[in-house]
């Protein structure tokens, strides 16, 4: 997917190479709706998994299918054991 695709869904922002880290919290505590970059996204599902949170809650929260949130909760496990891409 191209990042012209990514960014014209309502949820989603272009990547800027700068995380927002008061919308990433809103997102993650699921306060209210907030569109985030790919990154933010990502770091909000992390936040959301290290507070007990599930791939529904992610998907939930951050406004993705449940798909999408368990490709972000394997990207982040992966991270976390520390493999190598």
């Amino acid at each position: 997917m191209t990042t012209t695709a990514i960014a014209s869904w309502p949820w989603t922002l272009p990547e800027d190479g700068i995380l927002d880290p008061i919308a990433i919290e809103l997102a993650a505590r699921g306060i209210r709706p907030v569109a985030l970059t790919p990154a933010e996204r990502l770091t909000a599902a992390a936040r959301i998994l290290a507070r007990g949170g599930t791939p529904a809650l992610i998907a939930r929260r951050l406004h993705v299918s449940g798909t999408t949130a368990l490709i972000l909760t394997a990207r982040i496990q992966h991270r976390r054991t520390g493999a190598v891409r």
